[in-house]
């Protein structure tokens, strides 16, 4: 079930929707709920990405974290040119919980 939430909108910000809701022939309501997913989405991948350069994830959780399949997180990593430390230590964490 959907929940109502109050937030504060710059009024630059508040253009844009406006903009953006006249373009799409959306509500302001649908467009900021599909911006909202979208920005989800981005924070979860820089939230994997992060965890994952320093170490703190296995190339395997770093990919839930993203909620991406394995191959299009690796694909991530090779397009942001990201070093990809994976061992059998890692490689252990992740098959453990298929075991």
């Amino acid at each position: 079930m959907a929940e109502t939430v109050s937030v504060r909108i710059d009024k630059e910000e508040l253009k844009e929707i406006d903009e953006l809701s006249k373009i799409e022939k959306k509500t302001k309501s649908n467009v900021l709920r599909e911006v909202l997913e979208l920005g989800l989405k981005d924070k979860k991948l820089e939230l994997a990405l992060e965890k994952f350069r320093k170490n703190e994830a296995s190339i395997g959780k770093a990919a839930k974290i993203a909620e991406l399949p394995l191959s299009q997180f690796m694909d991530v990593l090779v397009e942001k040119k990201i070093d990809f430390h994976y061992g059998i230590k890692e490689l252990e964490e992740d098959f453990e919980g298929l075991i």
